[in-house]
Formats: C-alpha cells, sequence, structure tokens
C-alpha cells in the first residue's frame, strides 16, 4: 500500500493525504476501465476461454490425432465465425468532419458506434445489414437514410465517441433531417424503431 504526499505544513513534515478514499477512487476508475474492456472485446475474451477450456479438456490425457483434429476444428471455428461477422466500419468514413456534415444534410442518419471485437455488435451485425439492404431498395419510394457504422478503435470512432458521449457499444444514434437526436439505444437494436422514425 501507498500514501501520497501534499504540500508541506510549514513545520518540515509533509501532511499523509486519506488515502482509503484516493485508493477507492483509484479502483473504481479500474474497475470502469475492466468493464469497458471487456465489453469491447467480450468476443475475443469468450473466444480464449473457450479455446483454453477445449484444450485442456481434448488435450490433457496423451492426446491423440483426432484430439488434435477437434482441437483445431474448434479455433479454425471461432476464427472463421469472427471473420465473416465481425462488424466493420463504413468505407469513405476518413474524418470525423465528413461525418458530421452528412448529420443534418437534409437525410436522416442512423450513427452505429461499434466494435470489431464485441459480441454484441457481431450479433447486431446482420439485423442492421438486412435493415440497410431493406432501405437501400425502398430509396426508389424515398425515404433515404445514411446508415454509418464507425469503428470506437479507429481515429473517427475515438473522435467522435467523445462529441456523442458514450460509454457502451454498441450505441445507435438516430438524426432528424435537420441533425437533431431523436433517439439513441445502447447495447441492443430495434430495427422497427428506424422504420418508425422514418415515416
Amino acid at each position: 500500500m501507498y500514501c501520497l504526499f501534499h504540500k508541506d505544513l510549514g513545520f518540515g513534515r509533509k501532511k499523509i493525504s486519506y488515502w482509503p478514499r484516493k485508493l477507492r477512487r483509484f479502483l473504481q476508475t479500474n474497475e470502469n476501465r475492466m468493464s469497458l474492456l471487456f465489453r469491447e472485446y467480450s468476443f475475443v475474451l469468450i473466444s480464449l476461454g473457450l479455446i483454453v477450456a477445449a484444450g485442456f479438456i481434448l488435450l490433457s490425457n496423451k492426446p491423440g490425432f483426432n484430439d488434435f483434429l477437434a482441437f483445431g476444428v474448434i479455433v479454425s471455428g471461432l476464427i472463421s465465425a469472427w471473420v465473416i461477422l465481425h462488424p466493420v466500419q463504413t468505407p469513405l468514413m476518413d474524418d470525423a468532419k465528413s461525418v458530421q456534415s452528412l448529420i443534418g444534410s437534409g437525410t436522416p442518419v442512423l450513427l452505429e458506434f461499434q466494435s470489431p471485437f464485441c459480441l454484441s455488435c457481431t450479433e447486431i451485425k446482420p439485423i442492421l445489414d438486412e435493415l440497410e439492404q431493406e432501405l437501400n431498395n425502398q430509396v426508389s419510394i424515398g425515404v433515404p437514410i445514411h446508415i454509418i457504422r464507425l469503428n470506437v478503435q479507429e481515429s473517427v470512432g475515438m473522435e467522435l465517441a467523445s462529441v456523442y458521449n458514450f460509454d457502451f457499444t454498441p450505441t445507435f444514434i438516430f438524426f432528424d433531417t435537420q441533425g437533431n437526436e431523436v433517439w439513441r439505444m445502447v447495447g441492443e437494436f430495434d430495427p422497427q424503431k428506424v422504420r418508425d422514425s422514418l415515416k
């Protein structure tokens, strides 16, 4: 344990701060960091846990060829699942100003902040892909929308994360045609809410 020292009191002694309060604040800050770390890398952490468990079960007692093969299939299956399902950032979103210029430009905008290693982001990706395809097919009817996906681990996502002030991924923010925030969803996604907002 350590103590923090403050300014000299004039008698040649230094005042010792109240370390339990500072320690408590330090631990709370690290607890928040750990929970954010788990949320952003949940897919990787769960996959590593499965790999370690499978390795322990399959390779603990004189493993044979079939055990190594089963372990390889499990590892390659998890890697393939991530490659196929992980969310990606919208192309051509090179700077935050280009994203902000789309908001309020006369077209509604759905902004998604995601992490490629987040399990919830991976689960929501097919739903958002289906909605985006549906809405792109209806553009001829006359309801255009910009769906912008931003990776919070890249520069544009990091910069805009501080602007729009959120803590969890995935976070969805819907802006109307004037650029006003209409609603925000955190950790889940309801495509019907987007359809209702476009009516």
